[in-house]
């Protein structure tokens, strides 16, 4: 039994650990001045959020001016304060 709670901790320790997926997507539209991004993604695995068009707000510490809209990137994100914020973001290979 404590061999399969300590498996079970591990597993879950891992996973917290383990650095955010990448999802693509295609800029819509950009608004510099609050710091947001519209983004056509693709499926967001981390949170198991289907595609769709979705606003979002950006790191502070990403700048927005290297992007426009048509542009294809991959970005991260994580949940900040209720929401989701864009944590990392560059154009596409």
């Amino acid at each position: 039994m404590k061999k399969i709670i300590f498996g079970i901790l591990f597993l879950i320790t891992s996973m917290s650990w383990a650095a955010p997926d990448w999802t693509k997507a295609e800029v819509v539209k950009i608004d510099p001045a609050r710091h947001r991004v519209l983004l056509k993604h693709e499926t967001i695995k981390s949170i198991g959020m289907d595609p769709m068009t979705m606003l979002f707000d950006v790191a502070h510490k990403l700048p927005l001016q290297n992007y426009k809209a048509g542009d294809r990137v991959r970005f991260q994100v994580k949940m900040s304060d209720g929401a989701l914020e864009v944590t990392a973001l560059e154009k596409a290979p």
